[in-house]
């Protein structure tokens, strides 16, 4: 019995880490058509600025595929646009 909860419960984790990383992957997507689309906006040249820097560090994040540092970038963003 101890057995098979031992061999069940890794591989509930490990799915259980692929759809966080699912999330975060389309999240950050949605996040950098978010950023483009505040880029054709006009706003104040520091926040004009954040946002490229942003948008760079996060296109860097999806080539590297690393979804959390993505959203870091994204973050970033966000909070930049409500100053």
């Amino acid at each position: 019995m101890l057995r098979s909860v031992l061999l069940v419960a890794p591989a509930v984790v490990m799915i259980t880490a692929t759809a966080v990383l699912a999330d975060n992957k389309s999240d950050c997507q949605k996040g950098l058509e978010m950023i483009k689309a505040e880029l054709r906006k006009k706003h104040p040249a520091p926040v004009m600025a954040t946002l490229r820097k942003a948008l760079s560090g996060a296109e860097t994040e999806v080539i590297e595929e690393d979804w959390p540092e993505c959203m870091d970038y994204i973050k970033t963003a966000r909070a930049a646009l409500k100053q």
